[in-house]
């Protein structure tokens, strides 16, 4: 949490796996979800339907000071062959005071395919 309000504009993996590509990112509202979906297989009647919903990964977002984000970004993937190492770094990027700033971060992907 930030003692100040900031603008979220872009998120992205850094080191995406080779056998996995992104085909996009985006950014919803927790309550058009309802709740925070880890792993949404597209097609299955309880994954969020998110093209219906409102996104915000092209405008981007304002997360107010001392705040949680009701908005969290996804990543459309597509597995394209084996997998065998972990995605661990994303970039957000951000306005804060009118300054631009982007930071990194560690985050976790950890997806394998059965036989």
């Amino acid at each position: 949490m930030s003692a100040r309000e900031i603008e979220i504009t872009k998120a992205e993996m850094l080191d995406v796996p080779s056998g996995i590509e992104v085909i996009e990112y985006g950014a919803y509202n927790l309550e058009d979800t309802q709740g925070l979906p880890l792993i949404a297989p597209e097609g299955d009647p309880f994954t969020p339907k998110f093209r219906e919903f409102k996104d915000y990964s092209e405008e981007g977002f304002t997360v107010k000071a001392k705040a949680v984000s009701d908005v969290f970004y996804v990543a459309h993937l597509r597995v394209t062959g084996k997998i065998q190492r972990n995605a661990s770094e994303c970039r957000f990027e951000y306005r804060q005071g009118g300054v631009a700033y982007n930071q990194t971060l560690r985050c976790g992907l950890e997806l394998r395919l059965k036989k």
